[in-house]
């Protein structure tokens, strides 16, 4: 049986897969909001199986950073993405060996677009979110720095300024 990032691959639906549109949706069980990091761990467990897997994962994720816009909605999922990304990062040993991070192996377009989404995020999380029991932007932020130590040659490096 074919799983639905396979589908997602089969039909160049990257973009729609790592949104969690359609078919890609998967449903948290506390809030029935879509659970990034759900997608991830089935991409992954058909990654694992590939001999560039690491290579494979960041084209993959480039194809996806292309269909972001810069507005709210984009900004979110990408951070959400990232985060799941770090949460599962050790669970799949491809992920981690030999040092892999998939931020640092982005192409520089990729980074420069990535920075600019956070550097969206960081003007407009709160303000989207504040009647929602969410997390601050910057309660976010040091979450995700505490899933892994970033090096200083990253997207996140502009987000202190």
């Amino acid at each position: 049986m074919k799983t639905t990032f396979e589908t997602a691959l089969d039909q160049n639906e990257i973009a729609d897969f790592f949104k969690g549109n359609g078919i890609y949706f998967a449903r948290g069980s506390d809030w029935g909001d879509h659970l990034y990091v759900s997608n991830w761990q089935e991409m992954c467990g058909v990654l694992k199986t590939q001999s560039a897997a690491r290579s494979l994962l960041t084209n993959i994720f480039e194809e996806y950073a292309k269909y972001l816009g810069e507005n709210y909605e984009d900004a979110a999922g990408l951070l959400s993405n990232i985060t799941a990304y770090y949460v599962i990062k050790y669970k799949f040993e491809f992920l981690s060996a030999d040092n892999y991070d998939l931020i640092n192996s982005l192409n520089s377009k990729t980074k420069e677009k990535t920075g600019k989404l956070f550097r969206l995020l960081r003007n407009e999380y709160d303000k989207q979110n504040k009647d929602l029991p969410n997390y601050t932007f910057e309660q976010e932020i040091q979450r995700l720095k505490n899933l892994v130590a970033l090096p200083s040659s990253n997207p996140f490096k502009d987000l202190n300024r």
